[in-house]
């Protein structure tokens, strides 16, 4: 539209939006308290064009940013797809390590942003493939070398892995306050058999 401009965000802010979603969830999340947490007006976020669905497009895209570039290193690194595929699922658990508190604020949400197919008028929130796609073509690459079960349908396996990691270990850390070692061990302790034709290597 003509005369339109983007909102403007800054760290200050977009840092006060996680620390509000964290501490209250979305039912309680409100620009008076994102102002407030970031030590500026309500007026001033109005201004410059901030509301709370911008808020929510800019820690969802910025999550899956954060996703793409701790597991990048796993999906083009050396290794037979068994061993990337093994890597990726501790980047992952790494990465919601990083993000516990926003994700867990995250996961308050009722629309699931997390797995929106980007075809539909959902903003910045269509990320669903940001985070299959690196599962995906690990398990197809371990398929072709040998090292990942044959059998496996590689969209339904990666869409399933996603969810398991992710939403399992962020439970065992927030609701049973496992530690982040356990966690993840246990999770690739579970997973990787059902994955794997050969047993995974510890160091992976």
């Amino acid at each position: 539209m003509a005369g339109s401009t983007s909102p403007v965000l800054d760290e200050a802010v977009l840092a006060a939006t996680a620390q509000v979603l964290a501490e209250h969830g979305w039912h309680d999340f409100t620009l008076e308290r994102v102002a407030q947490a970031a030590g500026v007006s309500r007026v001033t976020l109005y201004r410059r064009g901030i509301t709370k669905d911008v808020l929510l497009d800019a820690l969802v895209v910025g999550a899956a940013q954060a996703w793409q570039a701790a597991l990048w290193p796993a999906v083009t690194g050396p290794g037979d797809g068994a061993a990337r595929l093994c890597r990726a699922m501790r980047a992952a658990c790494a990465v919601v390590e990083e993000h516990l508190r926003l994700l867990t604020g995250l996961s308050t949400l009722p629309d699931p942003v997390f797995h929106l197919d980007g075809n539909g008028d959902e903003g910045g929130r269509g990320t669903r493939e940001v985070y299959i796609s690196p599962f995906r073509r690990l398990i197809q690459d371990g398929q072709a070398d040998g090292s990942v079960r044959p059998h496996l349908e590689a969209e339904q396996t990666a869409t399933l892995l996603f969810n398991l990691l992710t939403r399992t270990y962020l439970h065992m850390r927030i609701g049973h306050g496992w530690p982040a070692g356990q966690a993840a061990d246990a999770l690739l302790d579970l997973i990787a058999p059902g994955l794997l034709t050969r047993p995974a290597d510890p160091e992976e």
